[in-house]
């Protein structure tokens, strides 16, 4: 029988590949992680009149930041600053208060979310189900959620209209 020998170039592409694996799988795993946190943590805090009002207010700062991103182009660029900077502000108060907004958009849905479904639209060249466009956000409060997010999600036409079939 003869020796079976690896040169050191294939040696070396093995070795590439192979960290190429592991720096896919380690990425997959930090996904299912954040998956798996958001679907097992408590769903709701018991909350106080006053923070109730910090809950609205977090809200309307996320409305009024998305609608002044629509109409900031026809401003001077001295007036963009300042309402940005304004709402800026408004935000680093809410964060002293330990409530984060989290907005879903563009993110990859799963059943285990812990958020409200407007509506399901369904799309072409889709490979899974994404989060569309955010209504409402996602309020925490030092880490729990205190308000669900309420969003619109975009599906594949083919995997909605096979998936509910019994075969």
């Amino acid at each position: 029988m003869k020796n079976a020998t690896i040169s050191d170039k294939e040696l070396k592409k093995m070795q590439e590949e192979i960290m190429g694996e592991l720096s896919t799988i380690s990425s997959k795993i930090s996904e299912t992680q954040k998956d798996i946190h958001e679907v097992i943590a408590p769903k709701f805090l018991n909350v106080s009149i006053q923070l109730r009002d910090l809950i609205e207010l977090s809200i309307e700062i996320w409305r009024l930041e998305n609608r002044l991103k629509k109409v900031v182009v026809s401003l001077e660029d001295n007036q963009k600053e300042a309402l940005f900077n304004s709402i800026q502000k408004l935000k680093r108060y809410i964060e002293k208060n330990d409530i984060e907004v989290v907005d879903h958009t563009n993110q990859k849905f799963n059943d285990g979310r812990n958020l409200d479904v407007l509506s399901v639209e369904k799309g072409q060249n889709i490979t899974e189900s994404i989060i569309k466009e955010t209504k409402e956000p996602t309020i925490l409060c030092k880490g729990q959620v205190v308000n669900k997010g309420k969003v619109i999600i975009l599906t594949n036409e083919e995997k909605s209209e096979s998936g509910g079939k019994n075969e």
